[in-house]
């Protein structure tokens, strides 16, 4: 019979676990979830050569409830994790960080590159 702290212990990894899927999926869609919450808000929703006219604060007040959906969706894995990361040292934030990072340039990359991210998302 396995004991109440083996129990426990197997219940704190496999929730580690998801809690750590859960932000590398939150880190590999940042770019995506970003360049769309960015467009709407700043009233570019249907791209930059077209006029959204009265349709702009549609367009800015979606953007604003992406956002708070994204934020309350992002936010506490991303705490969480760190927090978990912050316990185990300084090189588990780092590494952590920089898988964050890895995630999002993959995503960058699938999406077509970095040229074509910033002229889509910024209009440079």
């Amino acid at each position: 019979m396995e004991s109440k702290t083996e129990k426990a212990g197997l219940k704190n990894t496999i929730t580690s676990g998801i809690i750590f899927l859960l932000a590398g999926f939150i880190a590999f869609t940042f770019p995506l979830c970003f360049g769309w919450i960015f467009l709407d808000i700043t009233g570019h929703s249907k791209g930059y050569d077209y006029d959204l006219g009265s349709e702009k604060s549609v367009s800015v007040m979606i953007g604003l409830v992406e956002l708070a959906i994204w934020l309350a969706i992002a936010l506490p894995s991303e705490i969480f994790a760190f927090r978990r990361a912050k316990k185990k040292g300084r090189v588990y934030i780092a590494a952590l960080a920089v898988i964050f990072a890895v995630l999002a340039a993959v995503d960058i990359i699938v999406m077509g590159g970095w040229s074509r991210y910033i002229k889509g998302v910024f209009n440079i």
